[in-house]
């Protein structure tokens, strides 16, 4: 069986490939990785410590989970080193002067652009921009301003949005908590109502064995009944589907509330790398500073007019269809075929045609029934 490669699945459902020079690999992705791993191997591990003791288990449990703990810090480390390599690599060309200043705020302005086209790249946009605004903005506050007021300045705001992004994480985190517990307790009342029916039924059986009323049941009286269970079961399935589906939102919500944290921290170190460079000097790091800003001022603009700045789109047929090519790029992937970016979304466009029309199908279906 193929293994579902976090990165890839993120990256397809949140539409994250024209950005990934500037977040690297999302947090989100990182964690599910070494959560699906610890899985995997506390399965594979499972007979051969079936007879150790249980200190021992405990004792490998806690340098298990020390060891990821370490593995997750280089891991951020390094997706940090490679933002800002990236960084240096697409301002080079303002910094020695090979493009003028107003080229080069085009270029910005284009690439913003065919991001902004991306299922999600408008809010990416305005998340990168964010964070890289700020980030220059206290470093040149700091270096040009008297007495750094500036610096100062933009530090508060940089402290208003972090507990501004700190309880969003929170809200959302609550608000999928109770769209969990509602999905469960309907899901759960409706399968004890159909448990219930069937010992009620179950016992009238009974019953009439007992008196010596049953009687025995024809072929098709047991094909009837076997059939009706199975259309209750479908029905069940069905529904919890439904439920989960309602809940999706929330959780999409509470995953963009995480990326935005995770994009503006890991942004934050990445720039502090450009702006404290010692192999420059303080005139270059300057420079550094204000190309960062150009592209963060150019990507804020364009995702904004794209409607970044707005809530999320909760469309949950978009959200199954993405979730469903993620799978299967992934897979894809994992037998080593190439699926770009276009092809995801265009299977995205046709997943969601489908589901529409198998929509509507359904709809007809259920007007014609009672007719019938």
């Amino acid at each position: 069986m193929n293994e579902i490669d976090p990165y890839v699945f993120f990256a397809v459902m949140f539409g994250s490939t024209l950005v990934e020079p500037y977040i690297g690999e999302l947090w989100i992705a990182t964690t599910a990785d070494t959560v699906m791993k610890d899985a995997v191997s506390q399965q594979q591990m499972m007979s051969e410590e079936e007879n150790l003791e249980r200190m021992q288990e405990e004792a490998d449990d806690i340098a298990g989970k020390v060891a990821m703990a370490e593995e997750a810090k280089l891991k951020q480390r390094k997706r940090e080193v490679k933002i800002a390599m990236n960084m240096r690599t697409r301002i080079e060309p303002y910094m020695d002067g090979s493009v003028a200043e107003d080229l080069f705020v085009l270029g910005c302005q284009e690439e913003a652009e065919k991001i902004a086209k991306g299922s999600f790249g408008a809010t990416f946009l305005v998340t990168i921009g964010t964070a890289l605004q700020l980030e220059a903005d206290e470093f040149l506050g700091f270096q040009k301003s008297f007495m750094g007021v500036d610096g100062h300045m933009t530090r508060m705001k940089k402290r208003a949005n972090s507990v501004q992004s700190n309880f969003k994480i929170v809200s959302s985190g609550l608000k999928a908590a109770s769209a969990g517990r509602k999905v469960y307790k309907e899901v759960e009342s409706a399968q004890q109502k159909v448990v219930q029916a069937r010992e009620q039924e179950t016992l009238k059986a009974a019953s009439a064995a007992v008196e010596g009323t049953a009687t025995e049941k024809t072929a098709e009286e047991i094909s009837k009944e076997e059939k009706e269970k199975e259309e209750t079961d479908a029905a069940q399935a069905a529904l919890a589907a439904a439920k989960i589906e309602e809940s999706i939102p929330a959780i999409l919500e509470l995953a963009w509330a995480v990326n935005v944290r995770d994009i503006s921290r890991t942004l934050r170190k990445v720039c502090k790398k450009l702006f404290s460079d010692a192999s420059v000097s303080v005139e270059e790091r300057q420079k550094r500073a204000v190309a960062v800003r150009i592209m963060g001022k150019e990507f804020f603009n364009v995702g904004k007019e794209a409607g970044g700045t707005m809530p999320i789109k909760t469309d949950t047929g978009d959200i199954k269809a993405r979730a469903e090519v993620a799978v299967m790029t992934t897979m894809a992937k994992a037998q080593g075929q190439e699926v770009s970016e276009e092809d995801t979304e265009d299977l995205i466009r046709q997943a969601k045609t489908q589901a529409a029309a198998e929509a509507e199908l359904n709809k007809e279906k259920e007007q014609e029934t009672p007719q019938k």
